[in-house]
């Protein structure tokens, strides 16, 4: 059967052959003609057309109903915290609340500082300072020595969210010696040089911390103190000082100031120097311009004085470039605090308590260009009993001042400046030129600089360990007397100072300072030359 099959596929294979042998045979050749290319396209037809139509409207009106939740009156939450996404919050810099300083120095001298600063959350907070200064330089120059303490403590009560409450009390214990004389014919001991000055201040104030609803701010401030003198002078002084400032528009301030200024001095007889004011002004600000008008009303001894207290600023250039002009004027208080503050070698016997009128026009230019903050200014004065400090050559050898009155007219330019020339380093100047014109009846202004500099440097290294400063400061020659009567005038005043200061740990650090680098022995006050070159070096601590 299998055979059979066999037999049967191979005769029709055999025939497929032949057929194809048969079929090659009957091509004439290897060549193909195309006789026409295919075309196929469609047959045209009909486009059909199918319209879209809208259903019918539906015209019925048919009743809705709406459901709005009510919306709460209020609503409390905390207030959210700010943070920037995908930044790390910075090193948050660690605070100190005391801090202390002692040192020692050559010619003999003693430094100690030491203040504390106290809160309790938001009800109180307060501060306690101390300091005490001394130097001894009797080696070079007989009796040239001084002792400053100083004693402050005040703190502020918080009653309530809008008013406070501030007290304070100050003790200070000043001692200086009377080494001017000629220290080659004359011997004063320790005790027959000796001045104290021993002041006691308490003062106080109510206040609103927070600005109010009615935008307005006030302040009650009474202040008391006491003065005696190691040859038993005493003063005393009570100053009232009542405030009230209405703002409009968040910017424009109202402002008005009743001051009782009430002076008591005795030593073989009693003065009285007391002064009432009225101080009422309107400030308009806007962000081309500043106008202040105002006035000084000044009373003492049934004595009216009225006096200017306006000003106008322009901003030229922004913060960059203000121009601004003014006109102002006061009765100043020329008591024995404020004058043996001035001099310490003050002699106050037979010298009368008097009010200095001062009537003032000014005009000048300021501005903050960022690295660099400056004010130049030019200033016309008329200074009616202005004090001078005459020389006064007691029977006793020693030299002392005393002071007098007259009256001058001042022109003055001054300027101030503070930049950063480079990171860390900042730099001051203040440079000030009087001059002092027509005086009544002295030839010379006796006791006053005309031209005073202060200058200084602080450069900041070791992100923030160390720090280096130097100061220069200058002044030229004071008028005064000789005991033949001719006016002279002193050397004038070149003092460099150089200091620097290192902190060891976080708490701990180390000072130096050096000043007078030059040895300059100007008289600032004739007959009592000032320290020469001197140095001190301590400790500083903060906790």
């Amino acid at each position: 059967m299998l055979f059979q099959y066999k037999s049967l596929f191979l005769a029709l294979f055999l025939g497929m052959l032949s057929q194809a042998a048969f079929a090659q045979k009957e091509l004439e050749g290897d060549n193909v003609t195309v006789i026409k290319d295919f075309d196929a396209r469609l047959l045209e037809s009909n486009k059909l057309s199918v319209p879209p139509s809208l259903p019918p409207l539906d015209t019925n009106t048919q009743l809705q109903n709406y459901v709005v939740p009510p919306r709460p009156l209020t609503l409390n939450y905390e207030a959210p915290k700010l943070r920037p996404i995908g930044m790390k919050a910075g090193k948050k810099e660690e605070s100190f609340n005391g801090y202390a300083k002692a040192g020692a120095g050559v010619p003999k001298s003693f430094w100690g500082e030491i203040g504390y600063f106290f809160a309790s959350e938001d009800k109180f907070d307060g501060k306690a300072w101390f300091r005490h200064h001394s130097l001894d330089a009797s080696k070079n120059l007989d009796n040239q020595r001084f002792a400053n303490n100083d004693f402050l403590v005040n703190g502020n009560y918080y009653i309530n969210d809008q008013i406070a409450a501030e007290a304070k009390v100050g003790v200070s214990f000043d001692r200086v010696h009377f080494y001017g004389y000629d220290h080659d014919s004359l011997d004063f001991s320790k005790e027959g040089t000796r001045q104290d000055y021993k002041l006691v201040t308490v003062g106080g104030r109510l206040y609103n911390k927070e600005r109010n609803e009615t935008d307005l701010n006030f302040s009650v401030a009474p202040n008391i103190y006491v003065l005696n003198d190691y040859y038993s002078n005493k003063e005393t002084g009570f100053d009232l000082n009542l405030s009230a400032t209405k703002w409009f528009s968040e910017k424009h301030p109202l402002r008005l100031v009743i001051r009782t200024d009430m002076t008591k001095f005795t030593d073989t007889v009693t003065q009285k120097l007391n002064n009432i004011y009225l101080q009422p002004s309107f400030t308009f600000h806007s962000d081309v311009v500043k106008i202040k008008v105002g006035g000084n009303f000044a009373s003492n001894r049934d004595v009216f004085s009225v006096f200017p207290d306006a000003e106008i600023t322009l901003r030229v250039f922004g913060d960059g470039i203000q121009i601004f002009g003014g006109a102002n004027g006061d009765l100043r208080k020329n008591t024995y605090r404020s004058m043996s503050e001035y001099s310490p070698f003050l002699q106050i016997r037979e010298t009368r308590l008097k009010n200095t009128r001062f009537d003032n026009y000014y005009a000048g230019v300021k501005g903050n260009l960022g690295w660099l903050d400056y004010t130049g200014q030019v200033n016309y004065s008329k200074a009616s009993d202005l004090a001078l400090f005459q020389t006064q050559y007691t029977s006793t050898g020693i030299t002392r001042f005393q002071a007098l009155y007259d009256t001058v007219k001042i022109s003055n330019i001054q300027g101030t400046v503070k930049f950063s020339p480079i990171k860390n380093l900042t730099v001051t100047g203040t440079l000030s030129q009087n001059f002092i014109m027509d005086p009544s009846n002295q030839s010379k202004a006796w006791g006053l600089p005309k031209l005073e500099g202060n200058f200084g440097a602080t450069y900041t290294a070791l992100e923030g360990k160390a720090i280096l400063k130097s100061n220069l400061y200058m002044a030229d020659g004071i008028w005064f007397l000789d005991p033949e009567g001719t006016a002279k005038r002193s050397a004038a005043l070149v003092d460099l100072n150089i200091g620097g200061s290192y902190f060891f740990s976080k708490n701990i650090g180390a000072f130096l300072d050096i000043n007078n680098l030059l040895n300059n022995k100007r008289e600032r006050w004739r007959d009592y030359p000032m320290i020469g070159l001197n140095f001190m070096a301590g400790i500083t601590a903060r906790f």
